[in-house]
């Protein structure tokens, strides 16, 4: 199949060669792995037109978005299936099959049990599978929450329809696990049984479909040095490529600063590797922590190529600088049963000997900040003006201010703030924040 211009075109042509052959495709991957964006390209009239030179035959591709669902149910689900195909349909059919498909659809919204809502159902696909001269691909995008909950009885009809229309109907799921994982299997029923040879992995973007990306942001400093740094450090991540071109190309053309330390403490970009890691097993957490700290090579190989499935590692290591950085602090983390202070940037959380303290203000927030990231070295009252409020208020905050706000943080990590371990008073010179507690 030729190369078309579809994004993540490999996976993509891969997706429609299956689907001409007859096949159902499920596709897996993370939250902004670009799951969402591969199944809209897959509803696009080139997509289609991929489909009809590998198969010789036209096909409907009918995009579904599970998050319109107006319930987690099996009746909302046959619902949001067929408003979707109605609007994907529109203008394509005939004004009768049309009106036929609307009466379906309202019967399904007026059901009051789920055989009758099942029944519309089956009789609306049979109806477009009987009528139209076209395939009809059902491409079933964030279907985990509605998959999970579906009982066995849906999930047998969703089969025999597709049992009964094999050579013209075909289903695409797309899911952050596999479908098995998600209803707590570690077999396939004879739903996932239909996806079982054709189920692929989102992959990482490739050095072109990235740029390609990012030649579609108007922004007049995004030269291609910045946009050759974006697709270095975001490693093909969708998501991760966004959140660093955004802090790019909002620069000036002329700024000289320290770009790649900009984007590692950019909120957005670690609330990507948040999100990343959220969705993650605890065994997949430490294999990942393990290889920052450079054993990936007792890693057990299956292990290896299970992150490597999943998008997480390639060549080795992890994806991005941006994520290893991001899990090189998590793996610092562990130290908080440790003694002593420790802040996490990403969270904002604060341990004090491996006990959680409550919320910091903002103010008292950037105090600790600037103090732990210069952890037993002396800072000035000129240095904490200029970090926590700013350079704008040198002639506004006064020395019993900002002793003030000490005190305020000094009374939250210090068990008896009359008696510091850990933030100390050097009388004329400052503050220092200890790595290790002071003794009695």
């Amino acid at each position: 199949m030729s190369k078309s211009n579809l994004p993540f075109s490999s996976l993509t042509n891969r997706l429609l060669a299956d689907l001409a052959a007859g096949n159902c495709v499920a596709i897996i991957g993370l939250s902004n792995s670009g799951k969402s964006t591969l199944m809209r390209s897959l509803s696009s009239p080139e997509a289609e037109k991929v489909y009809r030179k590998a198969s010789s035959r036209s096909a409907h591709m009918i995009y579904v978005d599970c998050n319109r669902a107006v319930a987690i149910s099996a009746q909302a689900f046959y619902e949001v299936v067929l408003r979707s195909a109605l609007e994907g349909l529109s203008g394509k059919v005939s004004s009768d099959l049309a009106t036929t498909l609307s009466d379906y659809h309202q019967s399904i919204t007026e059901a009051e049990n789920a055989f009758s809502a099942s029944l519309a159902f089956n009789l609306a696909l049979t109806e477009l599978c009987e009528q139209l001269e076209s395939d009809i691909c059902l491409l079933v995008d964030e279907f985990d929450e509605i998959y999970s909950s579906l009982d066995e009885r849906t999930l047998l009809n969703l089969r025999a329809i597709r049992d009964r229309f094999s050579d013209r109907l075909a289903y695409v799921t797309a899911t952050l696990r596999s479908l098995p994982y998600l209803r707590g299997q570690t077999f396939e029923d004879e739903f996932a049984e239909m996806f079982s040879h054709s189920t692929y992995n989102m992959m990482l973007l490739d050095d072109s479909e990235a740029m390609n990306i990012l030649g579609k942001m108007n922004a007049k400093a995004f030269n291609s040095e910045r946009k050759k740094l974006c697709v270095h450090l975001s490693g093909g991540h969708p998501g991760l490529l966004i959140a660093t071109a955004h802090v790019l190309a909002g620069l000036e053309e002329d700024w000289e600063g320290e770009a790649e330390k900009l984007i590692y403490q950019d909120p957005q970009a670690r609330a990507e590797c948040l999100k990343i890691w959220s969705q993650l097993t605890i065994e997949e957490k430490d294999s990942l922590v393990t290889m920052t700290q450079g054993d990936q090579a007792g890693l057990p190989v299956q292990r290896l190529h299970h992150l490597e499935a999943l998008a997480l590692v390639r060549q080795g290591k992890p994806f991005s600088p941006i994520f290893t950085d991001f899990l090189g602090r998590k793996a610092r983390s562990a130290e908080i049963e440790t003694p002593g202070v420790y802040l996490d940037p990403d969270s904002g959380d604060v341990w004090v000997d491996g006990i959680r303290i409550p919320v910091l203000t903002d103010l008292e927030f950037r105090l600790l900040t600037l103090l732990f990231n210069r952890r037993d070295k002396l800072t000035d009252k000129y240095r904490i003006v200029t970090g926590v409020w700013g350079e704008e208020y040198l002639g506004e905050v006064d020395d019993a201010r900002v002793e003030k706000l000490v005190s305020r943080l000094r009374s939250k990590i210090e068990s008896d703030p009359t008696k510091p371990r850990y933030l100390i008073t050097r009388r004329g010179r400052g503050y220092k924040l200890l790595s290790i507690p002071r003794s009695e």
